[in-house]
Parts: structure tokens; C-alpha cells; sequence
């Protein structure tokens, strides 16, 4: 498993370094580590389009996303969440699935539907080790990761609409992510993952390792609730 470890060096020397910090997104949060220098370009009819996940489109009602879910995997009504985000006032619909390759062992997924629209605009889909995992766990995250940041690369995008290997802080890289004509994205993202720092030292890693693949509609128009300036 060396080899991990030593991707994962270098894609903190081509990031040159850390970085500033990001908050880490909980996985009902409708918004991950977003990269707004790739939403500016204009629309190109030929690349690829980020319209949802498996059968799961955006823009579908809370009610189309459960028969959808359970088209997906199989799952009873009962086995999907009903959750409220209340800081940002959006419902969010969870299933976990025992197995979801190419990620190691269960999955979550979260679908969010905005607040005022109370349409689906976000996906995550969440692979998690316990929170003390060994290094041969660390690194099977960093497989799939790997494995699924190149399906993505390959798939049809303007060349100024991906960024890959980011390093957003200690054991944290974004793997993939693009910004279709459109403004819908997708992004990879490994938290806990063996790295080296700028001085080839491995970071002391705490908590689980997990595998995010992030679904936005809209990266630049999130639909939840804010607090206008000024208001108060």
C-alpha cells in the first residue's frame, strides 16, 4: 500500500501545501468545499451534464426522489430517513446501502431538497470507517477515491472546468471536481486519508476516513435559508 502514500505526497507538493483551511461539510449539509473559479465560464453545448445520481434527477420532489430511491436500491419506505436541516431549512432524505462499489463497505446517501423551492438540488453520497480505523482501511478509501476521481476525469468536460488533487488540509484533498455548462458539478472528496506535509512528514491523522461524492444542481445558487444583511 505504499504507493498510496506516496500519491498522496505528491499531491500535497503540486498543491503547495495546505492551503487555507475549510470547514468540513456535514453530509446534510447542502453545500461542500464549493471552487467558484470554475463556474464563470459560458455554456458549451458538448460536454458532459451533472443532471443527478443513478436515477435521481434534480429538481424532483421529495415524493419522486423516494420512488426513485427505492428504484435504486431496492429498499423499503421505512428505510428512508426524513431529516431537517434547521439551520438552513432543508429537507433531506438519507439511505444507507450495505454495499456501494467501487467504496469500501456500507454507504450513506443524502439527497436535499431546497428550501423554498423543496426540490432536490444536492446529493452526497458518504462511505465512512469507524472512528478509529487501521492504515490498510485509511488507505482502501484512498482506492476508491482514486478509482472514482478517474471515472470522472474521463468523462467529457470543458478543460477549464476541473480542477483535480486540491489539498484542502491535513488528510483532506478534493480528487475531482467539474462545473458542467450549466453550473451543476460534482466533486470527490477524501478526509483522513494518509498524507505527507511540505516537509515529507506523515500528518498525524485522528477520526475516520471517508469518501465523498458531492451532487450540486446549482454550485453558485444555493437554496437555504440566510439571514439578509442588515436585517438586524
Amino acid at each position: 500500500m505504499r504507493h498510496v502514500f506516496l500519491y498522496l505526497v505528491m499531491v500535497a507538493v503540486l498543491a503547495g501545501g495546505w492551503g487555507e483551511a475549510v470547514e468540513a461539510q456535514s453530509s446534510g449539509d447542502a453545500l461542500p468545499p464549493v471552487l467558484p473559479e470554475l463556474l464563470s465560464e459560458a455554456p458549451v453545448d458538448v460536454y458532459h451534464r451533472v443532471a443527478g445520481f443513478r436515477s435521481v434527477r434534480f429538481g424532483m420532489t421529495a415524493e419522486e426522489v423516494r420512488q426513485a430511491i427505492r428504484r435504486d436500491f431496492g429498499v423499503g419506505e421505512d428505510e428512508i430517513e426524513s431529516l431537517l436541516n434547521l439551520e438552513q431549512g432543508t429537507l433531506v432524505l438519507a439511505v444507507t446501502v450495505p454495499s456501494l462499489p467501487p467504496g469500501p463497505g456500507p454507504a450513506s446517501v443524502y439527497y436535499i431538497l431546497g428550501a423554498s423551492t423543496e426540490r432536490l438540488m444536492y446529493i452526497n453520497v458518504v462511505w465512512s470507517t469507524s472512528e478509529d480505523p487501521t492504515d490498510a482501511e485509511r488507505e482502501q478509501m484512498v482506492i476508491a477515491g482514486l478509482q472514482l476521481g478517474n471515472y470522472f476525469l474521463r468523462l467529457q468536460w470543458r478543460p477549464e472546468a476541473i480542477v483535480t488533487t486540491v489539498v484542502l488540509g491535513p488528510g483532506e484533498v478534493v480528487v475531482f471536481a467539474g462545473v458542467d455548462p450549466d453550473g451543476a458539478g460534482v466533486q470527490v472528496i477524501l478526509r483522513g486519508v494518509p498524507m505527507a506535509d511540505e516537509a515529507g512528514q506523515p500528518v498525524p491523522l485522528s477520526g475516520p476516513a471517508m469518501l465523498q461524492v458531492a451532487y450540486a444542481a446549482d454550485f453558485g445558487q444555493p437554496d437555504v435559508i440566510t439571514i439578509e444583511p442588515g436585517a438586524f
